[in-house]
């Protein structure tokens, strides 16, 4: 990190950060009258200073060098980077406030989430490291300590939150803001799965996000039952408030979906994955024999080629229906077939009409 880089170098020479800066991304064949020129030209707001030192730095393939500031100035007036040869030298340095803005963020964050930072630190397993002993560490390096640990935990180090779900109240005439219901409860039932928290938090999470009548149905069903779970006040949401088609209804769409003109077979495979997962929730068709339905209706359905539909056949008889995505495989695969054959017709011209352009030279 180019800030810790910058705190121990003036650690080293024995001078205040906040009275120093650091450039970086400097040629190595520069010399230091050609760096002096740059600098004088770009720094003159800074009034003196004096050049400490210069280190190569191996990850830039670039030197870095170290100033002093002789007279106090507003930070302000520091530029970011300058232009110098080779593109542009960044400029580190340190602001009055970086660590306390820094820490402020880090304990907004973190009170966002319900944690401290004492608590953070726990989770981390740095037991011995007091809050107190915080603003002595560096942005940089409390970040990367952070960053290090998040990537290497086996599990989330902080109990996971997540955005609240948009408004659903069940009404006839649903408010602007209200998320259709469809969408609501795939979005909710994606997360109720995914977050490892207590169903009694859970709860209250979906609470949150219910009004009128559905915030009526979630206080009776957990009158009803203390202790049903979110799968289960999910599964009352969908009777109550789902699709109304009957299972009939949902076996006949299935049935009578055909491929369309034009669409590939793969795009009509997927199109009639929708309805059979529906129709198949709906217990319309067995989930025991979704895959057998899946391919038989795929070769009743489309306009297959003639290898194809043998290729399907020899599927059906062989042994176990091919679940979706094998089914798609071999859709996918016969498909990029005819295409590469159809594009090799059309590159490679008729062999007949090839000779009949050459003219014999006895007959010119």
């Amino acid at each position: 990190m180019a800030l810790a880089l910058f705190e121990d170098w003036c650690g080293i020479m024995s001078v205040d950060t906040q009275k120093s800066l650091m450039v970086m991304g400097i040629p190595v064949d520069c010399d230091e009258a050609e760096i002096q020129e740059v600098l004088q030209e770009n720094l003159k707001s800074l009034g003196r200073y004096r050049l400490l030192g210069k280190i190569f730095r191996k990850q830039d393939n670039a030197n870095a060098v170290l100033l002093e500031l002789m007279e106090d100035l507003d930070t302000s007036v520091i530029p970011s980077e300058v232009q110098g040869r080779g593109g542009i030298w960044k400029v580190v340095f340190k602001t009055p406030n970086q660590d306390t803005e820094f820490l402020e963020r880090l304990n907004l964050f973190l009170e966002k989430e319900g944690q401290t930072l004492a608590g953070m630190f726990r989770a981390l397993g740095h037991e011995g490291v007091s809050t107190g002993a915080v603003p002595s560490i560096s942005p940089d390096l409390l970040a990367n300590l952070v960053g290090q640990a998040i990537a290497h935990a086996p599990q989330p180090l902080l109990p996971m939150r997540y955005r609240k779900l948009r408004i659903f109240s069940g009404s006839a005439v649903p408010a602007p803001e209200e998320e259709p219901f469809e969408i609501w409860l795939e979005q909710a039932t994606e997360i109720v799965k995914e977050w490892p928290v207590a169903e009694a938090e859970k709860k209250r999470w979906l609470m949150e996000s219910l009004r009128g009548p559905a915030l009526d149905l979630l206080h009776i069903v957990q009158a009803d039952n203390q202790s049903i779970s979110m799968e289960e006040c999910l599964e009352a949401f969908k009777q109550v408030f789902g699709s109304l088609e009957s299972r009939r209804t949902s076996q006949v769409r299935y049935l009578k979906t055909y491929q369309e003109e034009g669409e590939k077979v793969s795009a009509y495979v997927l199109r009639l994955e929708t309805l059979l997962r529906k129709a198949v929730e709906k217990r319309a068709i067995p989930r025991n024999i979704a895959d057998q339905v899946r391919l038989e209706q795929v070769m009743a359905g489309a306009s297959l080629s003639e290898i194809l539909w043998c290729r399907l056949r020899e599927l059906k008889d062989q042994g176990p229906p091919p679940s979706f995505l094998e089914l798609m495989k071999v859709i996918r695969e016969e498909e990029e077939e005819e295409a590469s054959y159809e594009h090799e017709n059309l590159e490679d011209p008729d062999e007949g009409e090839s000779y009949g352009q050459w003219v014999n030279p006895a007959d010119a």
